[in-house]
C-alpha cells in the first residue's frame, strides 16, 4: 500500500527496512534516515511506514523488541534496533553498523541496604530478579553461579524491589536517574548497548538485493560520520602556512592548494569536530589564516 503519490509500489526485489515504531530509538532513527535522504515523507507515527526516495526500498515501523526476530526470519531485510534487544532475542543476524546513538547500559541494581557489591550477590545463594530481559539475565546469573528466579516484567522494573516482589533487577539505564529515585544501587554492568543496523543473512547474499542494501548501508554510515563534523576552509599566506597546518586536527590530512593572487597564498580545507571549531578558528586566525569559512557537512564517504 502507498499512502502518498511518489511512494514506491511493491515488487519482489524490494528491500524492506524497519525502524522502531516508538521509544528512545524512534526519533533518532527517523532523523538519521531523513538526513541520509532515504525518507522523503513520513506522515505520523501511526502510519507505520514512510516513503523512500529509493524505488527499491520500503521503510516500515515495528516494535524495537520484535525487530531482531523479524530480520532473522526474513520478514524484513534490514532493521534498526538496540544491541541489547538483538542479544536478548539471540537472533542470528548480521550487525552491519553501530549507529552511535541510543547509548545505554544493561545493569544489575538492588537496594543499597540489601547488597553492598557483586560479591554479596554471589554469596546470596538464590535470588528473585525482575527484568525485561529474561534470556540475558538467565545467562548472567548462570555465569555468576547464582540460582535466579526470573520475574518477567514490562516496564516499571525499578519499582519491583521496593514492592518486595524481587531482590534485584536487571534493567536498561541511560542516565541512572530512575534507579536513584527508587533507591537502587548499581552492582554490575551486564552489557553496553546502542542502536545498530542489522541485516538478514540470506538477504545479504541475494544478488538482486545486494546493491540496494550496500547503498543503504553506505549512505547511513556516511551520514552518521558527518554528524558532529564541520568543514573548515581558509586562505593562508605562504609565510604562515607551516604554523597554521601545525595546529589543525583533521581526519587524514588537510587539502592544500595554491591560490592565484598577488600575495603568495594557499587555500587550506580540513574537517574538524563541531566541538573544536571555535578553538581551531581562534588558533588558525592567530597564526595568520584569513577568509575563514565554517560549513556544515551532509555526508562523509570514506
Amino acid at each position: 500500500m502507498c499512502f502518498k503519490e511518489g511512494c514506491a509500489e511493491l515488487n519482489s526485489n524490494q528491500v524492506f527496512l524497519t525502524l522502531p515504531s516508538k521509544g528512545r530509538l524512534f526519533q533518532p532513527s527517523l532523523d538519521l534516515l531523513t538526513s541520509a535522504g532515504l525518507i522523503s515523507y513520513f506522515s505520523n507515527d501511526r502510519s507505520y511506514q514512510a516513503c523512500s526516495n529509493m524505488k527499491d526500498l520500503r521503510i516500515v515501523f515495528n516494535r524495537a523488541a520484535d525487530i531482531p526476530r523479524m530480520v532473522e526470519n526474513g520478514v524484513v531485510d534490514l532493521g534498526i534496533t538496540g544491541r541489547d534487544l538483538v542479544r536478548e532475542a539471540n537472533a542470528d543476524v548480521e550487525e552491519l553498523l553501530k549507529l552511535n546513538y541510543g547509548h545505554a547500559k544493561l545493569v544489575l541494581a538492588a537496594p543499597a541496604s540489601r547488597f553492598k557489591d557483586i560479591d554479596d550477590v554471589r554469596s546470596a545463594g538464590s535470588l528473585k530478579v525482575a527484568t525485561e530481559f529474561p534470556n540475558i539475565t538467565r545467562s548472567f546469573f548462570k555465569d555468576l553461579d547464582v540460582k535466579a528466579e526470573i520475574i518477567g516484567v514490562e516496564g516499571t522494573t525499578e519499582s519491583m524491589p521496593n514492592l518486595g516482589l524481587s531482590d534485584c533487577i536487571i534493567s536498561v539505564m541511560s542516565t541512572g536517574t530512575t534507579l536513584m529515585l527508587h533507591g537502587l544501587k548499581i552492582l554490575a554492568t551486564v552489557m553496553d548497548s546502542q542502536a545498530v543496523l542489522i541485516g538478514n543473512k540470506n538477504s545479504l547474499k541475494n544478488v538482486e538485493k545486494q546493491s540496494v542494501i550496500g547503498y543503504v548501508t553506505s549512505i547511513v554510515e556516511a551520514t552518521q560520520l558527518a554528524q558532529g563534523k564541520k568543514l573548515l576552509m581558509m586562505n593562508v599566506p605562504e609565510k604562515c602556512l607551516k604554523d597554521v597546518l601545525g595546529c589543525l586536527p583533521c581526519m587524514s590530512g588537510p587539502t592544500v592548494s595554491k591560490v592565484e593572487s598577488k600575495e603568495a597564498m594557499w587555500e587550506v580545507i580540513t574537517v574538524v569536530d563541531s566541538k573544536e571549531v571555535f578553538e581551531v578558528v581562534y588558533n588558525v586566525k592567530n597564526r595568520g589564516a584569513r577568509d575563514i569559512l565554517v560549513l556544515n557537512i551532509d555526508k562523509v564517504i570514506m
